[in-house]
């Protein structure tokens, strides 16, 4: 998947990121939830161009597996809950470079918070939920979740964003994680 992505290319969800292509790729090497759901379907449906933006797509996802592996984040080791986790839909957008390369993929959060079996979280958060991870409400703005990624996930050598440093210029905003909006 690496090819797909340009040279400063950003992902960012409502409480993740921004954070680069690199440190995200880090990042999961040390953190197996996907690999802890070896039946999960990330059902895709809905695309659409956006008619303002010709290299921006969207589309809805719905994920649902089962957690029948061990999940390792940093130093914490869960058990196999044998839950399947029902994920609330969620949409999805990319942007592309002219050259065809994604610079910029995004995340919603949950449409409907009340859907599937997770309390409202949503994406790797609802697998975790799933996985008998206590979480902090996934909101933005949370102090706590802010508070968390900022100082303790690194602790265990987490990255819920970038570095300043390797944020590529284009990006504008100063929120990192789950901070509020500033732009």
């Amino acid at each position: 998947a690496e090819d797909f992505f340009d040279k400063d290319y950003v992902f960012r969800g409502p409480i993740i990121g921004p954070i680069t292509a690199k440190d995200v790729k880090e990042t999961q090497q040390r953190f197996n939830v996907m690999d802890a759901y070896p039946d999960l379907v990330m059902e895709k449906f809905g695309y659409t161009v956006d008619p303002e933006n010709p290299y921006r797509c969207y589309w809805f996802e719905r994920w649902k597996g089962t957690n029948q592996e061990a999940i390792q984040v940093g130093p914490i080791t869960l058990p196999p809950t044998d839950k399947v986790a029902v994920i609330p839909t969620h949409v999805m957008s990319a942007n592309w470079t002219p050259g065809g390369k994604i610079v910029y993929l995004c995340l919603s959060g949950p449409l409907d918070r009340f859907e599937g079996n997770t309390m409202g979280q949503g994406a790797v958060f609802g697998l975790l939920k799933t996985g008998g991870l206590p979480l902090p409400v996934s909101s933005v703005g949370n102090p706590s979740l802010s508070f968390n990624q900022k100082f303790v996930a690194p602790l265990i050598s987490q990255k819920a964003f970038s570095d300043d440093v390797d944020i590529p210029g284009w990006w504008k905003s100063t929120a990192k994680g789950a901070d509020a909006n500033d732009v």
